[in-house]
C-alpha cells in the first residue's frame, strides 16, 4: 500500500495519537517494543545541505515492524516545503516484505506534539500556566494535544517573532485559555507550573533562578534550550528513553562533560506507564525532562494507520514489489 497525506489523516485522530504514544511507550516500559537508537546521516559533510534519521522498530502487540526515515532540508522553504521530510516503511515482521509506505509528515507532527500531552500528564503537578517558548509548527500541535488532556488557564509565548505569536494565537480562536505574549523569556517563566521549549536554537533559553517550586521543564529541541543549571539544580531527571537522551538534545553537552550518564535519571517515563518506577512523588519537586523523540512512535502510528484503513475498508493504491 502507498498511503498519501490526506488518508493519513482522515484516518488518524489527535484522541488516537495520544492514546497510541502512551500505549507504546508503555508497552517500551514493559520490554514489548525492540528499538536501536536512531542513526544520523549528515549529508553536509559532502556538500548537500540537509540531513536524516534512520529510526527502525518493533512493536510487538500489534506486530508492526518499521522504519522510519526523517529528514532536514535546507532548501525546501523556499520550495515552499517544510524543512522536515518523513516517511514510514512498515514490512511483514516474519517475511520482511514491504507492507506499506506512509507518508510521515502529519504522523512526525502528531506524534510529537503528542509527547508532552502524554509527559505532562505524567510529571506535571499543575497544568494551570503552561509556557511554550517558541511557537512553530511543532508548538502548534503540542498545545493541540494538550488541550485535549490537560486543564490549563493560562498559555504564555515567547518568541523572537510577535508576527509568530499572533499567528500561533490565531490558530486556537476558540480556546478555553487566554494567552499572554511575553517580552522575555524571564517573563514567560516565573511562576509558569509547565516550561515547553521546543525551538532550533542552542542557547541557555531558560534559567534556573526563572523557576518556581513544583514546576516541569520539558526540552523538545535537538540542541542546547537551557542553562545547564536548570539540569543539574533539578531535583528529579526524567527522560522518555535512556539511550538517545545521553547523545542528543538538551543533554548532550552534559553528557559530554561527564556529569550526566544513564544512572542519572531518576524517572524514565515509559517504565512509570509500566508501572516499574514512580514518576512525581513531590509536588514542590522541580522537575527537568528532556523528550527526545524515537522511532517507535512513528511506526507505531503508521500501524494504526494501516489497520484503520483495513478496517474501514477503504480502496488504497496498492503495488506489487514482486513485479
Amino acid at each position: 500500500m502507498i498511503i498519501g497525506e490526506e488518508t493519513v489523516r482522515r484516518h488518524l485522530s489527535i484522541e488516537d495519537g495520544i492514546k497510541c504514544v502512551e500505549d507504546t511507550w508503555r508497552w517500551y516500559g514493559e520490554g514489548k517494543v525492540v528499538m536501536p537508537n536512531k542513526i544520523t546521516t549528515d549529508m553536509s559533510e559532502l556538500g548537500v545541505p540537509g540531513w536524516f534519521n534512520s529510526m527502525p522498530a518493533y512493536i510487538g502487540p500489534t506486530d508492526t515492524a518499521g522504519i522510519k526515515v526523517v529528514g532536514g532540508y535546507e532548501g525546501n522553504r523556499a520550495l515552499g516545503l517544510p524543512f522536515i521530510k518523513a516517511n514510514v516503511l512498515v514490512t511483514d515482521s516474519r517475511t520482511g516484505i514491504l507492507r506499506a509506505l506512509v507518508s510521515g509528515d502529519y504522523i512526525n507532527d502528531l506524534r510529537t506534539g503528542c509527547q508532552p500531552a502524554v509527559m505532562a500528564k505524567v510529571l506535571a503537578a499543575k497544568t494551570d500556566v503552561v509556557t511554550i517558548i517558541g511557537t512553530g509548527r511543532m508548538a502548534y500541535f503540542s498545545l493541540l494535544c494538550m488541550s485535549k488532556v490537560l486543564e490549563m488557564k493560562e498559555i504564555r509565548l515567547a518568541d523572537i517573532s510577535e508576527e509568530a505569536m499572533d499567528r500561533f494565537i490565531a490558530r486556537f480562536s476558540d480556546a478555553p485559555f487566554t494567552f499572554v505574549k511575553c517580552a522575555s523569556n524571564e517573563e514567560a517563566c516565573r511562576g509558569s507550573d509547565v516550561v515547553i521549549t521546543i525551538t532550533n536554537a542552542n542557547a541557555d533559553l531558560v534559567e534556573e533562578p526563572w523557576l518556581k517550586k513544583g514546576s516541569l521543564v520539558m526540552t523538545m529541541g535537538s540542541f542546547r534550550e537551557t542553562s545547564f543549571d536548570v539540569v543539574r539544580k533539578a531535583d528529579k531527571i526524567a527522560v522518555d528513553q535512556v539511550g538517545q537522551s545521553l547523545h542528543r538534545g538538551n543533554l548532550k553537552e552534559l553528557a559530554e562533560m561527564g556529569e550526566i550518564t544513564a544512572d542519572s535519571f531518576d524517572i524514565v517515563v515509559p517504565e512509570v506507564l509500566a508501572g516499574k518506577m514512580k514518576g512525581r512523588t513531590d509536588p514542590d519537586d522541580r522537575i527537568y525532562a528532556q523528550i527526545i523523540g524515537t522511532g517507535m512512535l512513528d511506526v507505531a502510528f503508521a500501524g494504526l494507520v494501516l489497520q484503520k484503513i483495513e478496517e474501514s475498508g477503504e480502496e488504497v493504491f496498492r503495488f506489487d514489489m514482486t513485479k
